[in-house]
This record gives C-alpha cells, sequence and structure tokens, in this order.
C-alpha cells in the first residue's frame, strides 16, 4: 500500500468506544456471542476500545478480541445473593430501573467510563443492550455521536411475559414492564442511532425512541469451515441452547419440556431432551430427570449440537433473530424453529428448515426428523448450502461503518 492509499485507510478508520454488560467471547454459549463476532470484525478495520462488566466467575475478553481492540478494560462486578438482590430490584424499580438493568448497575463503572472518555477519546460511543444504555450520560455530557445496539427490547418481551402469567407473580410482571417502560422512555431519546436486528423490533423501539433514528442491520453468524454430523448419533436427542438470563428462553424451555417432549416420547420412546445453556435457574434445573437433561454453562456446546438429532428453537416471546437459530443453520443442523425464533432468517422454511407455530406443529416436526435420519441429513444439509451463501458479517460491518461515517460527517 503506497503513502496516498495508507492516508486514506487511516481516514477511514473510527474511533469507536464500545460498551457491554458481559466480556465478548467467541466461545459465548449465549446471544453474546453475535457481539463478539461484530466487534472482532469491526476491530480489524477500527480502533476500537472495549469497557466492558465482568461478573464473579465471568470468563476475560476473549484473547482473539483483546488482541484486535486498541483498548480493553473490564470493571469486576457482583451480583448480589438471591435474597438481598431482590430487595435491589425493589430498590431499583423505584428509581425506574428493570431488575436486569439494576444488576448491571456499577459506581465503578461509570467512573471509569468518564475517565476512558477524556483519556481515550473516542469519535463514537457505541452501548450494546438496552441495560447499559443508563450509562448514556457521560457520552452525552460530551456530545459524542451515541450508538445503542438494542438486541431484544425489554419492554416487549416484558409484557408477553405478563400476558402468560398467572397468580401472584403476575403483580410483579405488572412492576417489570412499567419499570422497563420507564427506563426505556428515559434513555432511548438520549442515543443518536438505534440498531436493531428484526423488523419486529422497529416497531417495539419507535414509541419511545424520541429524536434518535432506528436502523435494521441484518443479524448474521460466522459460518465455520465444516458443518457438524447432520444426522447426529446415539439415541435421537432433541437440542435447545439459549442463555437464562433470559426470560425468553426460560419460557421456551418451560414449553418444550412440560409440553413438547412428553408427548413426543409418546411417538419416539428413545427420544432425550438435552437443555443446554447459560445460567439455568432452579426452575429449569428441576426439569432434569427421565429422558431430559440439563447442562449448565458448558465450556463448549459443539458436542451437543453434533450428537444432537434435531435443534429446537421454542421460542415465543421477544424480538430480534436467535443466535440459536443462526447458528443450527450455519453448522448444518435439521432445525424446528417458531415463526418468532425464525423471525427476519431469510432461508426457506420447509426446504432449510422446518417451521413449527404451535404444539401439535412442534410434535409432529420433531417427530418426524426423529424417525427419518434421510431427512435430517437433506435439511441440515441444505441448510449448510444456505449459510454459506447467505450469513457472516460482511454486510452488518458495511451498515455500522456508514452508520460511523454519517454520525461524525453530522457532528
Amino acid at each position: 500500500m503506497g503513502p496516498v492509499e495508507q492516508r486514506a485507510a487511516d481516514d477511514a478508520r473510527r474511533r469507536v468506544l464500545v460498551c457491554t454488560p458481559f466480556p465478548p467471547r467467541l466461545d459465548a454459549r449465549h446471544g453474546g456471542k453475535a457481539t463478539a463476532q461484530l466487534l472482532l470484525r469491526l476491530a480489524e478495520r477500527h480502533d476500537i476500545g472495549l469497557l466492558c462488566l465482568r461478573g464473579t466467575g465471568d470468563d476475560p475478553v476473549d484473547p482473539e478480541i483483546a488482541d484486535r481492540c486498541e483498548y480493553v478494560e473490564e470493571v469486576a462486578h457482583a451480583v448480589a445473593g438471591h435474597a438481598p438482590r431482590r430487595l435491589v430490584w425493589a430498590l431499583g424499580v423505584l428509581r425506574g430501573l428493570p431488575p436486569w438493568a439494576t444488576d448491571c448497575r456499577s459506581a465503578d463503572y461509570a467512573a471509569r467510563l468518564e475517565r476512558v472518555l477524556g483519556e481515550w477519546r473516542p469519535e463514537i460511543v457505541e452501548i450494546h443492550l438496552q441495560v447499559m444504555a443508563q450509562y448514556v450520560g457521560a457520552a452525552e455530557r460530551r456530545n459524542l455521536p451515541r450508538i445503542l445496539v438494542e438486541y431484544d427490547p425489554g419492554s416487549a418481551w416484558a409484557q408477553e411475559l405478563l400476558t402468560r402469567t398467572a397468580g401472584p407473580r403476575r403483580l410483579l410482571r405488572h412492576v417489570e414492564v412499567a419499570a422497563w417502560r420507564r427506563y426505556e422512555r428515559a434513555t432511548r431519546p438520549r442515543f443518536d442511532t438505534i440498531v436493531v436486528f428484526a423488523e419486529r423490533d422497529v416497531a417495539a423501539v419507535q414509541p419511545t425512541a424520541g429524536g434518535a433514528s432506528i436502523l435494521k442491520i441484518a443479524y448474521a453468524v460466522d459460518v465455520p469451515s465444516r458443518p457438524l454430523d447432520p444426522e447426529g448419533s446415539g439415541p435421537p436427542a432433541i437440542l435447545f441452547v439459549g442463555g437464562f438470563a433470559h426470560h425468553p428462553n426460560i419460557d421456551g424451555a418451560l414449553w418444550l419440556a412440560r409440553s413438547i417432549f412428553p408427548r413426543i416420547l409418546e411417538r419416539v420412546p428413545e427420544a432425550r431432551l438435552e437443555i443446554v445453556g447459560h445460567e439455568p435457574g432452579p426452575e429449569i434445573r428441576e426439569l432434569a430427570g427421565g429422558a431430559v437433561s440439563v447442562h449448565a454453562s458448558v465450556p463448549d456446546v459443539t458436542p451437543y449440537l453434533d450428537r444432537a438429532a434435531v435443534v429446537v428453537a421454542p421460542i415465543r416471546i421477544g424480538g430480534s433473530m436467535r443466535m440459536k437459530v443462526v447458528e443450527a443453520l450455519a453448522l448444518g443442523k435439521a432445525l424446528v424453529a417458531t415463526p418468532r425464533a425464525a423471525e427476519g432468517v431469510e432461508a426457506i422454511a420447509g426446504e432449510d428448515f422446518l417451521l413449527a407455530a404451535d404444539d401439535d406443529e412442534l410434535i409432529d416436526a420433531i417427530a418426524g426428523l426423529l424417525l427419518d435420519r434421510d431427512r435430517r441429513r437433506a435439511l441440515g444439509e441444505r441448510a449448510r448450502s444456505w449459510a454459506e451463501t447467505n450469513l457472516g458479517w460482511d454486510r452488518g460491518v458495511e451498515d455500522f461503518e456508514r452508520l460511523y461515517d454519517e454520525l461524525v460527517d453530522a457532528t
């Protein structure tokens, strides 16, 4: 590259500070894997700083990401135990913070952010997940361009969860919905742009966006060099993968284990259900027994995916595309997904994966695949072929880069 080309390349690089509620890991066992992959791609082309919370027991920032970033800092943050945590949540709600945002509240993080903005001097501040929007004030006071990357709008899934809740807990859900709405109204208008990954999320964010523009960017996943076994191995296993700090995954796992799987066993007695996820609570752990296994915070989900006969995404609430969906397609696995889980996926339902909207459709689709190895293989191979052509972060990275240019040029 000559001197002129080098100067042009340097001018195209942006200095972006990224704020996250966890250390990004390429081996993450939850949707944060998408954040990690995107961050790695951006750091190849821009000067990226990373300031993240690191909870007790969390692994550090992925070494590959840390090596690519210009600046990385982790802020240690411990969450209170079960009983004290509920008191902290209640106090947070009184301040207009939903429980998850309260869990991410840290005076140390706020102080570090102020220092980093003064010393590292980014051009843009990019905050990932609504729970971290509470820190927008530091960038706002410096009149820096501000981006909120919203993966799954909180008030939307909290409202849907409310409709599925009965008894005394329903009142608590009402309080949580109100807290999310109050928090979103207080934070979203303070951003210049809010990035979402599904059309449903545009509608969910719009009422509280204020003057912030909303940009939909294609959700993606890195396609591994080799697919996994499209048929699976051993007893026919159904696999559900999800991070259980997120209510839509809890709802999906409970629905699958309590309502769907017992009826599948009537048709396929040798079937097994494996639930794999980060930080499962008591209601998920209690599902284990008999033909159901719960695997908590495993170091690598690949062995479970490889031996699974069918990967299932039984999501009924929430928005955005799901990492579990696009990852299953990229790995060449037979996938059954609900319409909500597959929203925004451009793969063809019925050809590249199976779509099932209710109990009966899920049971028919899953049982049919468990009983037909050839069909599983054909479905997995078509899924892999589609992923090789359509997935990957190139288009998404270009969309972020155009956004960076627009925001910097406007200042």
